[in-house]
């Protein structure tokens, strides 16, 4: 699997000269169409940042993970067994603590909804076929109302897409907007095997297998 850290070069340059031979690929926000959705800067859209990156980078397979998840457990294992399943168009955490899609803020934004019915995932990390992204661009250069938690999941279970979720190969999620410290607290004292916790900003606290 190839590695890179999709960097915002809009306020400044990357400097990741302690981490030797990372490869980075720099985009600018202020340049991306729908990067702050809905126009609101506190709302930044990794996906629009992923579909920039795969018009240079043609891979099969995305695996995307925010900077401030944090797994505990051993990543190679994780990868493997991520790669192992075959025909896959979409994976996403299963796992949410609001419940319903109407619960969560951005189905507010929806405009002119063609489907049939809504979900939503926590896009701290999801796994995204090719095909399937682009299919997911075609209809953003439509319709943009929809935030990206609510239209991967939505698009990948009202069309004819193979999904799976994170949970069925074997792992947990303790995902939040916040607060921080709780979360970084609940990683310290009680991080459990093969659990993925967000969001975690202090990474000194972190233990790398």
């Amino acid at each position: 699997m190839d590695f890179y850290v999709l960097f915002d070069c809009s306020n400044s340059k990357p400097h990741f000269s302690s981490i030797p031979n990372v490869n980075i690929f720099e985009y600018n926000s202020k340049e991306l169409e729908d990067f702050f959705f809905a126009g609101n800067r506190l709302l930044p859209n990794a996906l629009v940042a992923l579909l920039d990156f795969a018009q240079s980078k043609h891979y099969d397979h995305y695996l995307v993970m925010e900077f401030d998840i944090v797994l505990n457990g051993r990543f190679g294992d994780f990868i493997k067994k991520v790669n192992s399943i075959d025909d896959i168009d979409y994976i996403h955490i299963g796992y949410d603590p609001e419940g319903a899609p109407e619960n969560h803020w951005p189905t507010k934004y929806i405009q002119n909804n063609p489907f049939r019915k809504l979900y939503f995932a926590w896009c701290h990390i999801f796994y995204i076929s090719h095909n399937f992204l682009k299919d997911v661009e075609q209809f953003m250069a439509k319709n943009n109302s929809f935030h990206y938690e609510f239209l991967l999941p939505t698009m990948a279970y009202n069309g004819n897409y193979m999904v799976k979720q994170f949970e069925n190969i074997g792992y947990q999620f303790n995902v939040s907007w916040g607060p921080v410290d709780k979360y970084e607290t609940i990683y310290k004292e009680c991080a459990r095997d093969n659990t993925f916790y967000h969001p975690i900003k202090d990474l000194s606290i972190v233990t790398f297998k």
